[in-house]
């Protein structure tokens, strides 16, 4: 065996070994799609980033219903993978780049709003089976009283004997029916709610964002904690669509929207557009210096794209950027939730007062 050879199967060796340590530490099973995902990060092979990518999205995929569809395609996923590393030199892969973020960003959101939408039906269909067993039992517990009464009332042999079984008999009626308008309106609350559940109803279908319908749906799980709401808006977002039509700011804000989701994966945030160019971040159980660092990623990243340039633009146009603001404090309902819009909002006011592209934090108990 010669040096080159040697040394090639003592780095094999020394990739193999770390892959298995980060499996390990990760908690990953050794499946074969894991291991290869984690040796070719250890190897360099992500350095495009476009493999990665592809890991992501087959991961992403792997988590939604199993049908036959999603299956097919996570194979003919998992079967593309080793080929992907020779894109670079077809030419397609900066394109592919760019197909992949837009994939990955909108199925990630799709991705946690059906698990998220599989807990409130759940709940809801529990409710319904709740509601329709109290009413069964209530026939049954109204019918044996009933037949009672009745028994009674056969047996009597005057009128004054029969009035108050009589009255005994109407009271429980009338209480067996107001019972079943109660049964009746939480059945159809219920009926609602469940009819409600759907993910399309909840996400923006531009960017693949929750929408603000899906966005207010999830303040109830923040009830309780302590939590920093972030507002962000394009600076200059007219001018740009005034200059280079509505197509091209469309297209800025779904790439802002990847950009995001992506910074955000793994943490436990609620993205959503709020409506035009403004956009929400919720997070739960997190102090306020650490997501203004999490606020200055976002921002800089954004800026640093320069996204919004063309050949049409100015020299000195440096491309979009955002001004963010933020607020943090206890949630104690949902009602509350207005109560930090509107202090991220004057947040982002001063950001916007002193000169845009930048961050602005209050915090509720400094604004009392």
């Amino acid at each position: 065996m010669d040096t080159e050879s040697s040394t090639e199967t003592k780095n094999a060796g020394e990739i193999a070994r770390r892959t298995l340590q980060d499996l390990a530490r990760e908690k990953k099973p050794p499946t074969p799609f894991h291991y290869a995902r984690f040796y070719a990060r250890h190897a360099g092979l992500h350095s495009d980033g476009l493999l990665e990518k592809m890991f992501d999205l087959v991961e992403i995929f792997s988590h939604l219903d199993e049908d036959d569809w999603t299956g097919k395609q996570v194979e003919e996923l998992r079967r593309f993978l080793p080929r992907t590393i020779f894109l670079a030199e077809t030419g397609v892969d900066s394109e592919m780049d760019r197909i992949l973020d837009e994939t990955i960003s909108r199925n990630r959101v799709l991705s946690q709003e059906i698990r998220h939408r599989k807990q409130e039906i759940n709940q809801t269909v529990n409710q319904l089976n709740e509601i329709i067993t109290q009413a069964h039992l209530l026939i049954n517990q109204t019918s044996v009283r009933l037949e009672k009464s009745l028994e009674r009332f056969n047996t009597v042999k005057s009128l004054e004997e029969a009035k108050p079984i009589f009255l005994d008999i109407v009271q429980q009626s009338k209480t067996l029916l107001d019972r079943f308008r109660t049964i009746g309106e939480e059945f159809q609350e219920a009926h609602k709610l469940l009819m409600s559940s759907s993910i399309e109803a909840s996400l923006d279908p531009l960017t693949g964002t929750l929408n603000r319908r899906g966005f207010q749906k999830r303040i109830g799980s923040s009830v309780g904690l302590d939590i920093v709401l972030l507002i962000f808006d394009l600076d200059h977002f007219k001018q740009l669509n005034d200059r280079q039509g509505h197509h091209q700011g469309d297209l800025v804000l779904k790439r802002i929207a990847g950009l995001v989701n992506g910074l955000l994966a793994g943490s436990n945030a609620v993205f959503s557009r709020w409506g035009g160019d403004e956009f929400l971040v919720l997070f739960s159980r997190k102090n306020l210096e650490e997501i203004v660092a999490v606020a200055e990623e976002i921002r800089t990243r954004i800026e640093k794209e320069g996204l919004g340039v063309s050949s049409e633009t100015e020299p000195s146009d440096q491309g979009m950027t955002i001004s963010i603001g933020l607020s943090a404090g206890h949630l104690d309902s949902e009602e509350h939730f207005d109560r930090f819009y509107n202090l991220a909002d004057q947040a982002l006011y001063l950001a916007k007062k002193e000169g845009r592209n930048r961050t602005r934090a209050i915090h509720q108990e400094d604004a009392r």
